[in-house]
């Protein structure tokens, strides 16, 4: 689609706005070029059509016409991206073009050469050396290699290799057979910064390889991204070096804030730690202050986590899979980017700004560590003296003023606090905190051991647990243990065989006088006598193995032929042997009865049954 503007039907005041194009239609107009033009071509036509607009708009024949010319020249103009003037001998020239051909004489010849390289070296060095052209090349190209090698390798400043390379290229033509003296070649060879800067991009190289601070810094480019329309979509974890310098007593302290950042309105929590020496941030420093932000009824736990890569949040990523199947929703967490802070931005600008707010504070010795503040010549900054309390309670106040305080309009907030965005943000999506109870934080939240079972109870880190759980659980089986991340929590959780049994508790030491302790085993026996009461309860006294078992034989003998006298007996010794008199007289029974059978008795009369 074509557009076009008929001048007969404008207002006068749009055709005074329009003078340059009425000058330039009232001009000739030629045939149009086959040639092809480049952009700053035509930006250069135009910014000579401006430039002689006021002549053109004076008469040829008045005298104001030799006024408007010295005015013109007269006037500062940016040529080529520098501030200079126009000569009147070529505003002169351009008028007489422009009268001749129009526009289209003012448009600026291209040269053939443009983008080619037209000094191998330098000019005075091309103009004055007595080499071959073959030489020359390969001297140039022996020369720039070294240059950019230089820069490439150690980062030599362009100064350090002009005079290197000064000297390299006087040496290099003489070898290649110059007549010029070496004091003739002095000043021909001489380099400029010029030359230099043409291998100023091969400090990327540098970068890259040396300096991977620099390199991140500068430049590798950086994405943008949106801020999430819900709260606590994602959260932002770090932990951040507090440049206060703090005495506590004979020994320093070192003060570390572990920082969470709601990714869609940049309001912040922090948890101050205080590091003696040998001392540092771990897993159960970074547990206990998430759970500050877990159970904020304007925080809860996040979809996503975006933390540091190092190893205090190691054990976040297990905690968020048992929580995804916990609640049945899709959870993560994304670890930065080792050893690069620009992956950690939005959470390390606002370290920033908090750290401006800390300049305030007594004690501040600035970012730099190698360079600290100093109150007087010789006399470093005085160390924060109120108390460990009085830092905390500082701290705190420094992240409020941050958290209220509004940011810039062109900002990603659009000139409002962190505060106000969250406020607008769950007002706008209504916005309920995933808050879970502290029995479920610590269950999530926790470290997975595996532990055995001895006389009821069990052993976690040199302390002692028991709990109901453990009543029905024999000795000797081992059961999966979340222990809570958290320090000083005095509970763990118990799973057996898949089975989810419940918490147990940090068993109490007693002091031998105290009858406390004799209750409290008459407890733990009356709990343990329970549970074995609950199984009773579901069992059969009158079930006998040994009856079933009987009950299941169908032979005593295999199927063979039974001899007539056979049988089977047992053989009992526990019988005490008879005194020898009882002995004496079952014999005697026994022969007397013998003799019965062998002689028996006749009748004899005349004996009168005497024998």
């Amino acid at each position: 689609m074509v557009w076009g503007l008929v001048l007969d039907k404008c207002s006068p005041a749009l055709l005074a706005k329009l003078e340059a194009v009425q000058t330039g239609l009232k001009a000739p107009l030629n045939a149009p070029s086959s040639r092809t033009f480049q952009p700053w071509q035509f930006e250069e036509q135009l910014a000579r059509l401006e430039a002689i607009r006021p002549i053109l708009a004076k008469d040829k024949r008045s005298t104001a016409l030799d006024v408007a010319y010295r005015q013109v020249a007269a006037q500062p103009r940016v040529i080529a991206g520098a501030v200079g003037y126009h000569a009147e001998n070529t505003l002169r020239d351009w008028v007489r073009l422009y009268e001749a051909k129009g526009a289209a004489g003012l448009m600026p010849a291209q040269r053939k050469d443009r983008g080619e390289k037209r000094v191998l070296i330098t000019r005075e060095w091309d103009g004055a050396v007595d080499l071959a052209e073959d030489a020359r090349a390969k001297i140039a190209q022996a020369l720039n290699e070294k240059a950019r090698s230089m820069i490439a390798n150690d980062g030599t400043s362009n100064r350090e290799v002009i005079r290197i390379c000064e000297r390299w290229l006087v040496c290099a033509c003489l070898d290649a057979g110059s007549q010029l003296s070496r004091a003739q070649l002095g000043p021909v060879c001489a380099l400029n910064q010029k030359w230099a800067g043409q291998f100023d991009h091969y400090r990327l190289l540098h970068a890259k390889t040396k300096d991977h601070k620099a390199w991140q810094d500068y430049a590798v480019p950086r994405i943008g991204r949106a801020l999430p329309d819900r709260p606590m979509d994602v959260l932002i974890g770090d932990v951040h070096y507090v440049d206060i310098a703090v005495a506590e007593g004979k020994h320093p302290v070192r003060a570390r804030l572990i920082a969470w950042m709601d990714a869609a309105s940049h309001f912040i929590w922090v948890t101050p730690v205080f590091l003696g020496k040998g001392q540092g941030v771990r897993q159960e420093d970074v547990a206990e202050s998430l759970s500050q932000v877990a159970l904020c009824p304007h925080g809860g736990i996040p979809l996503e986590y975006y933390l540091d890569n190092g190893a205090e949040y190691a054990a976040l990523s297990a905690a968020m899979a048992r929580l995804s199947v916990a609640a049945d929703m899709q959870f993560g967490v994304t670890l930065a980017k080792p050893y690069a802070a620009q992956s950690k931005g939005l959470i390390e600008g606002c370290f920033n700004i908090i750290e401006g707010i800390f300049k305030g504070l007594p004690g501040w010795i600035g970012g730099d560590r190698t360079n600290k503040k100093s109150v007087r010549k010789g006399q470093v900054v005085a160390p924060y003296g109120k108390g460990l309390a009085a830092l905390e309670a500082d701290i705190r106040a420094a992240v409020a003023i941050y958290n209220d305080r509004p940011q810039r309009r062109a900002g990603r907030l659009g000139g409002l606090s962190p505060l106000q965005m969250l406020e607008a943000k769950i007002a706008a999506s209504e916005f309920v905190a995933r808050q879970p109870s502290e029995e479920v934080f610590d269950m999530v939240f926790s470290r997975q051991e595996v532990r055995a079972v001895r006389s009821g109870v069990i052993t976690i880190d040199g302390r002692t647990f028991e709990g109901p759980c453990l009543d029905t659980i024999m000795a000797g089986d081992k059961v999966e243990v979340l222990v809570p991340l958290r320090k000083d929590k005095g509970r763990a959780f118990i799973k057996h065989r898949g089975r989810d049994l419940g918490w147990v508790q940090i068993m109490p030491i007693f002091a031998h006088s105290d009858r406390g302790g004799a209750r409290f085993q008459g407890e733990l026996e009356a709990r343990k006598g329970r549970a074995v009461a609950a199984l009773a309860a579901t069992v059969n006294p009158a079930e006998s193995t040994f009856e079933n078992q009987k009950s299941l034989v169908e032979r005593l003998v295999p199927n063979a032929p039974v001899p007539e006298f056979w049988a089977t007996t047992a053989i009992d010794k526990t019988i005490l042997p008879k005194p020898q008199r009882d002995i004496e007289a079952e014999e005697d029974e026994r022969l007397r009865a013998f003799n019965d059978d062998v002689f028996p008795m006749k009748d004899r009369r005349a004996s009168e049954g005497n024998r």
